[in-house]
């Protein structure tokens, strides 16, 4: 049976009433994560395909088996997840003075507004879900938490905090929240391969700054990104000899993830991530 858009219908079958949130949250969510657009045109796809994309990672990193072992409320955490994760890289000028100081910094300092929230755009999307949670339709605080915290754990943050990341009992289920957010830093972290920066959004031709040529073209030459139980296949086509490395450091950059998602899922959960390692198959 295929993973396609699996957890989506365990969570229509185990509880219609979240599945029904999910989709009018998606229905108005996408002009707002198309937002990061004028912010960020020369930056990777951040939109609704991109988190379209993150889930279906999900799906077929976890596997039906897990998925079945999944209660409502962790199919609802998760998809909620992933369409929000990045939502913070939209956030209006308002809502950029107003969530800042509730960000710990440390020693980072920017008078450059865009490369405050790019760095920490997972924290803005937390409390952007926080102060929006009624318009999103999340019924419940529980579930507001573990929204939250998945969705900012999709990149820098403690997984084997138990504090950050605690086992959740509700009304819909328990939530592994360490174990979701294993699972969407490591979906996130893969979503690397040409249809990452769709023509729909984005003309790569036209990128000047060299952070971007490099970015996009190191895409370009993944023709597709596989995840079989065992491991994550990078096919690639370099598009230039340059790329080459490139490829190989994002590669590395892969590994190092799943190292350390596989052993926040094994330390922290009952479930598992079974991937063990990132591979590149030359075309």
């Amino acid at each position: 049976m295929e993973t396609d858009f699996y957890i989506e219908r365990k969570l229509r079958e185990k509880s219609p009433e979240l599945h029904q949130r999910t989709r009018d949250s998606v229905f108005i969510l996408q002009g707002m994560l198309e937002s990061f657009l004028p912010r960020f045109p020369d930056f990777t796809d951040h939109s609704l395909l991109h988190s379209m994309d993150v889930l279906d990672y999900c799906n077929r990193l976890l596997g039906i088996d897990q998925i079945e072992q999944f209660s409502a409320a962790e199919c609802y955490t998760l998809i909620m997840a992933c369409y929000l994760h990045d939502i913070g890289m939209g956030v209006n000028q308002k809502d950029f003075e107003e969530f800042s100081p509730h960000i710990d910094f440390g020693n980072y300092s920017s008078e450059d507004p865009s490369d405050t929230i790019r760095v920490f755009h997972h924290e803005y999307s937390g409390l952007f879900i926080r102060k929006y949670a009624e318009l999103l339709e999340i019924p419940t605080e529980e579930l507001l938490f573990a929204v939250i915290q998945v969705s900012r754990g999709h990149r820098k943050t403690d997984l084997f905090d138990p504090v950050e990341y605690p086992d959740l009992q509700t009304e819909y289920g328990p939530i592994r929240t360490a174990f979701l957010a294993a699972v969407i830093r490591l979906a996130d972290e893969i979503d690397v391969g040409e249809d990452r920066n769709s023509e729909l959004l984005f003309d790569s031709s036209k990128q000047t700054l060299l952070r971007a040529i490099k970015a996009f073209g190191t895409h370009e030459s993944i023709k597709h990104v596989e995840v079989t139980p065992d491991s994550i296949v990078l096919y690639v086509k370099p598009k230039a000899p340059e790329f080459v490395p490139l490829v190989e450091e994002l590669c590395g950059k892969i590994q190092e993830t799943l190292d350390y998602c596989r052993r926040a899922a094994r330390e922290r959960s009952d479930l598992r991530i079974t991937q063990e390692r990132s591979e590149i198959v030359n075309l």
